[in-house]
């Protein structure tokens, strides 16, 4: 025993064996202190794994499938408000006086644009306005269309019909949208509409500076939409339109008083 003790120094100090025991007893104690720790530390960890929601997959028509953040169903990018809202302008307020050909080949002759009859009952008077506008106007909130195409038919010149006159709306900004409710955004757009006539190839031009109010809507899905008749095709062109699933649902000016929820 003697000969043991002798034996253990460490850094020149003699060791006994009742603190050699004590040693050896701590650390056992710290190494099961920390493994439970650790332990413990990985349940955790796996509890908040386990309870983190799954990724939301989308899966295309092709079979290709990949994973997308889940956001509220009232919510949308503000991008692709700006865009919905600078495209649907631009279809409104541009005409040419032929309809858009439906494939490559018809754009090489176009047709002349008929245009669609709209009854005014403030004057008695019928006009007409152009497809494209028509045609776009189903990205507005059916009643607020009821009420903004017929005050957009008269502010369309009857030369646009007999290919003298031709429009196009260039917005020149388009504000970030801001929220004013859920699923409600306000935006201000700047732009301007170019009025090219047969006899004024320089033009005129029209500013059209308006605040657009936009909300979500459940998009409209073309499946299950036939393809045979005249109808059915308008059905995809309206599902195509409010596949963004936003509508318009007011505009004013710029300077008029805000419109709530």
């Amino acid at each position: 025993m003697k000969e043991l003790i002798e034996e253990r120094k460490i850094l020149g100090k003699d060791l006994s064996l009742p603190n050699a025991y004590a040693s050896t007893v701590l650390l056992c104690v710290s190494l099961g202190v920390g493994s439970i720790l650790l332990q413990l530390l990985v349940m955790v960890g796996i509890f908040f794994v386990a309870s983190k929601p799954p990724p939301t997959l989308v899966q295309t028509i092709e079979g290709e499938s990949f994973a997308v953040d889940g956001i509220p169903a009232s919510a949308r990018d503000s991008k692709a408000i700006q865009r919905f809202t600078g495209e649907t302008l631009t279809l409104m307020l541009s005409w040419s006086g032929f309809v858009p050909p439906e494939t490559t080949e018809l754009g090489a002759t176009p047709k002349p644009d008929p245009g669609v009859k709209l009854s005014v009952k403030e004057d008695n008077q019928t006009y007409l306005l152009p497809t494209t506008s028509w045609e776009a106007s189903f990205a507005l909130e059916p009643e607020f269309r009821q009420e903004f195409l017929p005050k957009l038919a008269q502010f369309v010149p009857e030369s646009i019909f007999q290919g003298q006159t031709t429009t196009f709306y260039v917005p020149t900004m388009i504000g970030k949208p801001i929220p004013i409710g859920t699923g409600r955004w306000k935006l201000d757009v700047v732009g301007t509409i170019y009025v090219v006539r047969a006899n004024n190839k320089l033009g005129d031009l029209i500013s059209f500076n308006r605040t657009i109010y936009v909300r979500a809507v459940t998009p409209m899905y073309q499946e299950g939409i036939p393809k045979e008749s005249q109808n059915n095709q308008l059905a995809h062109k309206v599902a195509d339109i409010r596949q963004a699933a936003l509508e318009i649902y007011a505009i004013t000016n710029l300077e008029d008083k805000e419109i709530g929820e």
